[in-house]
């Protein structure tokens, strides 16, 4: 991210800690006053597995897909998992947590928007709204039965058209009831 980015978000985290303004009633610490543009939220995206938390049943050897959905705050976006260097930071979905569980596949997601970022001065690929992303999830064929617990690490940037906050991993917990073959 650059300089300026930076410089921007400083006062702004530090506006959070000064208490409330004249355009606020009440204070809340992920929400910061700007004069003239309301409350800018500083924790713009929320992560949710679709279809719940519940156990996915697999079988060993096999994939399963996990779905993650980001809803993203009206005025902001976060970069796309293909985001080229030189700019803000990409998506990145993994596993943390399991070493018998892996990606295996492509994680698919929607297509990006396209646009030109003039706080960073390339083209960007960025998602709005609220993307879901499709990560195929698998454990080897010698794989013992039972409940695997991990976790589903998503590291991104999230931005609006004047401010940048710095890269985030947030992390959902994920459970697999694997069965063996039979």
């Amino acid at each position: 991210m650059n300089r300026t980015a930076y410089l921007v978000l400083v006062p702004l985290v530090a506006a959070s800690s000064a208490g409330p303004s004249k355009t606020t009633q009440s204070f809340d610490s992920s929400v910061v006053p700007i004069r003239g543009t309301g409350a800018l939220s500083l924790k713009p995206v929320k992560w949710t597995l679709v279809g719940g938390s519940a156990a996915r049943d697999v079988m060993s050897g096999r994939t399963v897909p996990i779905t993650l959905q980001a809803d993203i705050a009206k005025g902001w976006h976060i970069y796309s998992l293909a985001q080229k260097s030189g700019g803000p930071i990409p998506l990145r979905l993994e596993i943390l947590g399991a070493s018998d569980v892996v990606v295996r596949g492509v994680i698919k997601a929607p297509k990006p928007e396209r646009t030109f970022d003039k706080n960073f001065g390339i083209e960007t690929e960025l998602y709005s709204g609220s993307p879901r992303f499709t990560i195929p999830v698998a454990v080897p064929g010698r794989a013992r039965g039972g409940i695997r617990k991990f976790q589903i690490g998503a590291r991104y940037q999230v931005c609006s058209d004047k401010v940048c906050l710095p890269p985030r991993t947030d992390k959902l917990d994920v459970a697999l009831r694997i069965a063996g073959r039979t």
